[in-house]
C-alpha cells in the first residue's frame, strides 16, 4: 500500500513538471504552435524551389520581351581611327603626289583632292531591320510558350509542396496518436510487469507467469522506440517542408482539421458509382485540372513549336539597311560629302549541306518524344486515380470494420480482466485480450490516416486540394 501511494505521489509530481514545464515554454514564446493552413502558407512563402520557380516565371517574361525586340531595328554608331606608317603612306599617295607627271596636262590651278590620309577619322550611322525573318517570328510563339509553361510548372509545384507538407502533417499526427497510444500501453504493462514481479517474489506467479510478462513489457517499450523514431522522420521532413532554421521550435496543432474530416466523412458515404465518376474525365478537362498535366502539355507545344521553327532555316530572309556616313578624312569635322546607302538584301538557302536537313529531323524526333511521355503520364495519372479510388472503396469497409473490432476488443478487455482479478482467466489470456484491444486501436488509427491521405492525394490530383485545406 505504501509503495502504490508512493508511486502515485511520484505520477503526480511528475504531471505537475510536465504541465509547469509546457506552460514556461508557452509563455516564453520559444515553441509555437502552428496549424495545416499556417503550415502550407509558410512552406509557400519560404520554400527554396517555390522561389525558383518564381525567378523561372520573371526569366520567361524577360525572354519574351527579347523575343519582341528581335523585330526592332538595331541602330549603331560607328567611328573609326586609322593611322599608317611613313613607307605605307608614300605608296599609297604615289599617284596624287605625281599625278602631273603622269599627266602634265592639268593645270597647277586645279587642287587634286586627297583620298589618302596617314591619320585618318571615318564616322557613320548604321541602322537595319529584319522584314521578314520565319525564325524571329516562331520565336514569339514560343516565348510565349515558355512563359506558360513557367506559369503552370509553378502552380504545379505550389500543388506538390501543399500536397507534401497536408501529407507530411497528417503522418504526424497519425505518428503523435499511435504514441499516445502506446505510451499508455507502455505504462499499463510496466505497472503489469511490476506486479508479476511482486507476485512472483511472494511464490504467487511462476517464473513462466512473471517472464511472460517482461517478454511483454519489452515488446511495448520497443514498440514505443520505433513509433518514436517513425514520429521523427516525419517531424524531421515536415521541418524540411516549412525551410525551419535549426533554433526554431514548432509544435502543430494536435487534432485534424475539421474540413478534411468532414469531407473524409462525405467521401465515406458516396456510392461506388459516384467515386468513379469523380475521376472520369476527359483528356482536356484532367489536363486543365491536374497542375503536372497543364505544364506537360505546355511543354508538348513548345516542342512542337521547335520542329515548326527547324523549318525556317528552308525560308529566305529579307532585311532592310540604311547607312549615313561621312567621308573618311584627316579631321574630327563632319564633312558635307556624306553619301546615303539605303538596301535591302534577300539571303535564299540553296544548299547548306544537310544542316537544315538533320535540324529538321533531329527537332522532328524530339517532338515526338515529348508527346509519347506526355502520354504516359497522362495514363499514369489515371492509372493512379483509378488505384487511390479502389483504396478509398476498400479503406472505408476497412475502416467500419475496424471501428467494430475497437468495440469489441476493449469491451472483451474488460471481461477479461474482471474475470483476471477473480483467478478465471490464464495470465496469457489476459495479455492476448490486452494485445488485441491494442492492436485493434492502432488498426483503426492507420485505416483512419490512410483513408484521409488518400482521399488527400485524390484530390490533389484531381486539382481540387484546395478546397479543402483552404
Amino acid at each position: 500500500m505504501q509503495s502504490f501511494v508512493l508511486l502515485a505521489i511520484m505520477v503526480f509530481a511528475s504531471g505537475c513538471f510536465i504541465v509547469t514545464d509546457s506552460n514556461a515554454q508557452t509563455s516564453s514564446g520559444a515553441v509555437k504552435h502552428i496549424s495545416m493552413q499556417e503550415a502550407i502558407a509558410r512552406a509557400l512563402h519560404k520554400n527554396n524551389q517555390i522561389r525558383a520557380n518564381q525567378y523561372a516565371v520573371r526569366k520567361a517574361g524577360w525572354d519574351r520581351k527579347n523575343a519582341w525586340s528581335q523585330l526592332l531595328p538595331d541602330i549603331s554608331l560607328n567611328s573609326r581611327y586609322t593611322w599608317i606608317d611613313d613607307s605605307t603612306y608614300v605608296l599609297r599617295d604615289f599617284f596624287r603626289q605625281n599625278i602631273r607627271l603622269f599627266f602634265p596636262n592639268i593645270p597647277e590651278s586645279v587642287e587634286i583632292p586627297q583620298t589618302v590620309f596617314q591619320t585618318s577619322y571615318f564616322s557613320s550611322v548604321d541602322i537595319s531591320a529584319p522584314l521578314f525573318n520565319a525564325a524571329i517570328l516562331n520565336g514569339l510563339f514560343i516565348a510565349n510558350a515558355n512563359v506558360r509553361m513557367a506559369e503552370e510548372y509553378g502552380t504545379s509545384m505550389k500543388d506538390n509542396i501543399t500536397f507534401q507538407v497536408v501529407s507530411s502533417y497528417l503522418n504526424v499526427l497519425k505518428g503523435l496518436d499511435v504514441l499516445k497510444l502506446q505510451h499508455d500501453y507502455l505504462e499499463l504493462s510496466q505497472l503489469n510487469y511490476e506486479k508479476a514481479e511482486r507476485l512472483f517474489g511472494a511464490g504467487r506467479y511462476s517464473k513462466t507467469e512473471a517472464l511472460r510478462w517482461k517478454v511483454e513489457y519489452q515488446q511495448q517499450k520497443s514498440q514505443v522506440a520505433t513509433s518514436r523514431t517513425v514520429l521523427h522522420t516525419n517531424q524531421s521532413l515536415l521541418r524540411r517542408l516549412l525551410n525551419m532554421d535549426l533554433q526554431e521550435e514548432i509544435e502543430i496543432v494536435d487534432q485534424i482539421p475539421a474540413q478534411i474530416k468532414n469531407e473524409s466523412d462525405r467521401i465515406a458515404i458516396l456510392t461506388e458509382d459516384a467515386l468513379l465518376k469523380m475521376v472520369q474525365l476527359s483528356d482536356d478537362a484532367l489536363i486543365s485540372a491536374n497542375a503536372a498535366l497543364a505544364a506537360g502539355r505546355a511543354n508538348e507545344d513548345i516542342s512542337r513549336l521547335l520542329y515548326k521553327n527547324s523549318y525556317a532555316a528552308y525560308l529566305p530572309q529579307v532585311t532592310a539597311s540604311y547607312s549615313h556616313s561621312w567621308q573618311e578624312n584627316n579631321t574630327f569635322a563632319l564633312d558635307d560629302y556624306s553619301p546615303k546607302v539605303f538596301s535591302i538584301n534577300l539571303s535564299v538557302p540553296l544548299f547548306t549541306g544537310f544542316k537544315n536537313l538533320t535540324s529538321v529531323k533531329s527537332a522532328y524526333y524530339e517532338h515526338k518524344k515529348t508527346e509519347e511521355l506526355f502520354q504516359d503520364q497522362l495514363k499514369n495519372i489515371r492509372h493512379i486515380l483509378t488505384e487511390i479510388i479502389n483504396r478509398l472503396m476498400d479503406l472505408r469497409t476497412l475502416r467500419e470494420l475496424t471501428k467494430v473490432e475497437v468495440e469489441y476488443n476493449e469491451h472483451n478487455y474488460k471481461v477479461v480482466a474482471q474475470q483476471k482479478e477473480r483467478d478465471l482467466v490464464s495470465n496469457i489470456e489476459f495479455i492476448d485480450a490486452k494485445l488485441n484491444a491494442q492492436n485493434a486501436r492502432l488498426n483503426a488509427i492507420n485505416a483512419e490516416y490512410d483513408f484521409i491521405s488518400s482521399m488527400v492525394e485524390l484530390y490533389y490530383l484531381l486539382g481540387r486540394l484546395g478546397a479543402i485545406v483552404e
